[in-house]
């Protein structure tokens, strides 16, 4: 029985994308109301939603080897969910006071960055 391809690149790229349009509609919300309070927010949803994930999808399409890692599923589904958690978290800990979320999720990103670090430079290593 083969195993499914998934299409890490185009989950990873349709993630980055859907981060890119709320992080822009957040701050065009922000100028607009003159509340800059969210920033943090704004810029984490930026930074790891977008330009973090997007970055995951174009290092798969270059080396689609990556995709053939039992870690590939588990790294994309922990990288995902960690960067739209994180952001959320932040805003908890701005608003509520509560840092537990922003605390957990970017544990969680450190760990699917590490897996993923961990998949590439074995991957780097069976090509040579």
């Amino acid at each position: 029985m083969t195993r499914a391809i998934m299409r890490y690149d185009f989950i990873f790229i349709t993630a980055a994308l859907a981060c890119l349009l709320t992080g822009m509609s957040m701050g065009i919300w922000m100028g607009i109301a003159h509340d800059f309070t969210l920033s943090p927010v704004h810029a984490h949803l930026n930074l790891l939603g977008w330009v973090t994930l997007a970055l995951y999808g174009l290092i798969h399409r270059t080396y689609p080897a990556l995709g053939q890692s039992r870690a590939a599923l588990p790294q994309c589904v922990l990288a995902i969910a960690a960067s739209l958690t994180m952001p959320a978290g932040i805003a908890l800990s701005i608003l509520a006071q509560q840092p537990i979320v922003a605390i957990v999720a970017s544990l969680f990103l450190l760990i699917a960055t590490a897996t993923f670090a961990t998949m590439f430079v074995r991957r780097a290593r069976a090509s040579v």
